[in-house]
């Protein structure tokens, strides 16, 4: 298997068998590794084209219409197949129409191999975002610059073929033995090609050696059939310098100095940086909080250098105090960036040495036992899905030396699968674990002991205060970045959840069939102590018997509880699903089945357990095999899960708790009909004051949006500062220094329709003409900001349609359409021509596109939380039943804070220039709008109809910066 011929087809449409014909042909041809020819060609499929295809290929019907026709083309294309392996993106699509135009042309349809490019991407790059041809090939370098035109396509994957193959031969003998064992029933000839790399590499092998055979590179730690990437500090700090001073050997101002004064050595490691006014207050009111041991709340403006701000000050002052600073973010990203971009610098740039690492909840890391254990578990009984995300991570085993989930770019069944191979506590074996020494949970923690600097986001903090601060190492300073976030995430980690594809997992998992833990257990108990294996074979036979039924009846139970939430549900949140917010006492009439059949399944799962209890009580006094230990190790934790399943079930549908808010959520567009279930605490500070704010010294919180109307006393409220004694909060608000006046214009339109319902078509078209018209003015280089998925949807498919007719051609960036990616949205945003980008509230903070890329940003409506948002339901009640307003005391405040991060997202840099757009008269027209306008930067505003203002888009844009005075 070493020629190729790599196909790309253009089409009228999908379905070949209905009609639908070839209009372009692209093929390469790849033999021993090279590129030996190509082939391009129009076909006329006899009839016009559809205009979405014209749109999406750029072909039109003048260009076929002296095209050669299919009978035509295809004895000079049908060549290049002659004993070659069909290889394509996507290539049951393109394999159907070829089987189709060759039996309607009275040929013998194509039998050689046949290889998909996604699947083998999937396969050989887990660590990828996006397995679009598009997104493959600039991640890669690759040329492709006519997308969805057959002969760029079929070039580009021809070279993305040849990277793929190169990575293939690359891989350690070891797991591609392996993953043949995976792939053996793929459709694909995926196995074959595995088999011709395997037959290739031995070749090359002087002679058969295990040992040769066992680290063929030297790159490779092979361990118990498995090949892991070898990690050169195995138990060191991420982070460190191995020489320098001591910190105490100078003061505060004199470090500093060092660091940031005209000579300092920031300069010599940052181009460009400059000493700023703000960011040195910044860094004397930290450094004293953290002196005095008070708390700190940071307001510090877009460009004041906040990350620098708190770390250069905390840093010192940790190393000073011989203590170590935590850093919590909001984002796994945001905390990858820290230590990546800040520290890298700081290390530079500091005269003392000081180590960093970051840590992530343990569920985040992979158990090495776990997934050698279920590598051996049912591989000819599972899905092909499944046993390709296997595959997934036996390759990313050779290329991560973290085990982090957020390296590998799992499908939803792969999210199920991780949860029963991540690390956890229940089923973890510590020292008496083989995989002890190199695994990835145990390195990170033993790294976070060591570090002087702890980068960790707000839900493993948040962890930390739940588990009586037993999974960080102690501390009493830290620095909460993105504090306005702390609220959310706390509500959603202190909160429960539940999901009824949790509970089909839960029940699959503890099916009695072959391979299985339970069956496992059975004969491994049975072969080393058959003296009980008959009481042992006949608890296993009862719980048969116990779990199919059950099985059933969460069945019926999941289709009946998921069509009563359907039909209450309405779209309120970000993930596009429909939520409900329930009480027990709806459950009445039709409903009552819903809590009657959910305590039938717990006391059915109940007796499950039971009859686990008595299974485990079969064990005799003999020493377990090592297996033994394993298998009885994760049974274990599956019983955990199990009563933790239990207790969630009669939590969220037998029980009531009056500190919680209850909902359910459900994905309508989604195949599978689950329901997740969901608790919220009404009361967020009750759980913060006492194990953080009054038990460590200082903590520093600090973010870009924290006031309204320049006061913190809604964060403060919110978050329980306010029950502290006085003195111990102080606050501080740094302005941004950019000239807003210069750089940024504030349009609001005086005509614009009222903000209506999202089914008002009136309203719809208005929003749509609006955002056409600022895109013309900037030529793209525009962001566009929702409150609902609904919204953005509609919008854009009126934009697509009104922007085909411009003369320039636009892209279109979809949140939830084009990618659920948001960094991979923003990539090609900045790197596409012409592109617009519509995102919903993820995209309202924490997107950085400085430059021109982004020139203009769109605000469709003001981002107030739904009012049928379930947890700002439960919280509006008892805000009234305190004898306050909800609407000034929430509503509007969280509103404005979250305004604020979004008009921040256009002006990232003192050289940046840029227009807002506000659609929503409200701003204008009501009497809260003022708080708005009161809370934003000084922009230059400007209002009129908009006929008349959004001719200053194109004026503004092109005009140069007025010079400073």
């Amino acid at each position: 298997m070493n020629r190729f011929v790599v196909v790309d087809f253009e089409t009228t449409g999908s379905h070949p068998r209905q009609g639908d014909h070839i209009i372009q042909i692209g093929a390469v041809t790849v033999d021993d590794g090279q590129i030996v020819d190509s082939f391009s060609t129009l076909v006329n499929p006899g009839y016009a084209l559809p205009p979405f295809i014209t749109q999406l290929t750029g072909i039109t019907d003048d260009m076929l219409a002296d095209a050669p026709s299919l009978e035509e083309v295809l004895p000079r294309f049908l060549p290049m197949l002659e004993g070659r392996t069909f290889v394509a993106h996507n290539a049951g699509f393109d394999l159907q129409f070829l089987q189709e135009a060759l039996l309607s042309q009275g040929y013998y349809t194509f039998d050689g191999y046949v290889l998909d490019t996604v699947e083998l991407s999937r396969l050989l790059m887990p660590m990828q975002n996006s397995y679009r041809l598009q997104e493959l090939a600039s991640d890669l370098e690759i040329s492709h610059d006519r997308p969805h035109q057959a002969d760029s396509d079929a070039l580009a994957t021809a070279k993305l073929f040849l990277h793929l193959y190169d990575i293939l031969r690359n891989l350690p003998m070891m797991t591609i033995q392996r993953l043949q064992m995976l792939v053996s029933s793929f459709r694909s000839d995926l196995g074959t090609l595995l088999r011709h790399v395997e037959m290739e590499k031995l070749a090359e092998l002087p002679e058969w050696e295990e040992s040769s055979i066992k680290d063929d590179s030297g790159m490779w730690d092979v361990y118990r059939q498995l090949a892991l990437r070898k990690r050169k500090d195995k138990l060191t700090a991420s982070f460190q310098r191995a020489q320098g001073g001591r910190a105490d050997d100078r003061s505060f101002a004199d470090t500093l100095e060092h660091v940031i004064g005209e000579q300092g050595s920031m300069t010599e490691h940052v181009p460009g940086y400059q000493r700023r006014d703000a960011q040195e207050a910044m860094m004397h009111a930290v450094f004293s909080a953290m002196q005095d041991g008070t708390h700190l709340l940071v307001e510090a403006g877009t460009g004041t250098g906040k990350s620098l701000g708190y770390l250069l000050p905390g840093i010192i002052w940790a190393k000073q105090n011989g203590q170590p600073l935590v850093v919590s973010t909001n984002t796994i990203q945001l905390q990858e960036q820290l230590f990546q971009k800040e520290i890298a610098v700081l290390q530079q740039s500091l005269p003392f040495s000081f180590t960093a690492s970051t840590l992530k909840g343990r569920g985040n890391y992979l158990c090495l036992r776990k997934f050698e254990q279920a590598l051996e578990e049912r591989v000819e009984g599972s899905s092909q899905e499944i046993r390709l995300v296997k595959g997934q991570m036996l390759v990313w085993l050779t290329q991560t030396e973290t085990g982090d989930v957020e390296e590998i770019s799992l499908p939803a069944s792969g999210q199920l699968f991780w949860q029963q191979v991540k690390s956890d506590t229940r089923s973890c074996l510590n020292r008496a674990c083989p995989w002890f020494s190199r695994c990835y949970y145990f390195q990170a923690k033993e790294r976070a002991r060591e570090a002087d600097v702890l980068i960790v986001n707000h839900a493993l903090l948040l962890s930390d205060l739940q588990a009586d601060n037993r999974i960080l190492p102690s501390f009493e300073t830290a620095v909460i970045d993105e504090a306005h976030q702390l609220e959310g995430a706390a509500t959603q980690h202190l909160g429960k959840q539940f999901s009824t594809s949790q509970l089909l997992f839960l029940l699959d998992r503890l099916a009695w069939e072959k391979g299985s833990l339970l069956q496992r257990y059975v004969e491994e108990w049975n072969a080393l102590a058959p003296e009980s294996a008959s009481e042992r074979n006949e608890l296993a036979a009862e719980l048969e018997q116990l779990t199919q039924p059950l099985r059933e009846k969460a069945q019926t139970w999941t289709t009946t509880l998921y069509q009563w939430a359907a039909k209450r549900a309405e779209e309120t949140a970000e993930s596009g699903r429909e939520a409900v917010r329930y009480k027990h006492s709806q459950f009445v009439g039709k409903g009552e089945r819903i809590s009657r059949e959910a305590k039938k399944i717990v006391d059915s799962m109940a007796g499950v357990a039971a009859a686990l209890e008595r299974l485990f009580q079969t064990e005799s006094e003999e020493k377990p095999t090592f297996s033994l230990r394993s298998v009885k190790t994760d049974l274990s934790g599956l019983v955990h899960d199990w009563q933790a399943a239990m207790e969630l079930l009669h939590f969220f549908f037998l029980d009531h708790d009056a500190r919680y808010v209850h909902w359910m959520e459900v994905d309508s567009r989604a195949a599978r009909k689950q329901v997740h279930v969901h608790a919220a605490l009404l009361e967020i500070s009750e759980a913060l004051v006492q194990p953080l704010f009054e038990q460590k010294r200082s903590l520093v919180l600090t973010s870009a949006t924290l006031t309204v109307k320049n006061s913190f006393s809604y964060v403060r409220s919110r978050l329980g500062l306010e029950q502290l004694p006085e003195g111990r909060v102080r606050t501080l608000e740094i302005p941004s220094p950019f000239d807003y006046p210069n750089q940024g214009l504030l349009l609001i339109p005086s005509d614009f329709p009222a903000p209506g319902k999202e089914g008002d078509q009136a309203y719809i078209d208005a929003v749509v003409q609006g955002c056409v018209d600022v895109v013309l003015a900037a030529k793209g280089r525009t962001m566009i900001l929702f409150t609902s998925h609904a919204m953005l949807r509609l919008v854009y498919q009126g934009m697509k349609e009104r922007l085909a007719e411009s003369e320039l051609p636009y892209t279109l960036l979809g949140h939830g359409i084009d990618s659920n990616n948001r960094s991979k949205l923003v990539s090609l945003f900045q790197n596409l021509e012409q592109s617009v980008l519509l995102g919903t509230s993820s995209f309202w903070e924490g997107v950085d596109i400085p430059g021109e890329a982004l020139s203009c940003l769109v605000i469709v409506r003001l981002p107030f939380t739904p009012p049928n948002h379930p947890v700002y339901q439960g919280r509006a009640e008892q805000i009234k039943e305190q004898g306050k307003n909800a609407f000034m005391s929430m509503a509007l405040p969280q509103a404005v804070i979250l305004f604020k991060q979004g008009v921040g997202r256009l002006i990232r840099h003192h050289l940046d220039r840029g227009v807002v757009v506000v659609l929503d008269s409200r701003i204008v027209e009501a009497r809260y709008g003022k708080t708005f306008l009161q809370s934003l930067p000084p922009y230059r505003m400007e209002g009129g109809s908009w006929p008349e203002i959004r001719e200053q888009i194109k004026l503004f844009l092109s005009s140069p910066p007025l010079l400073d005075s």
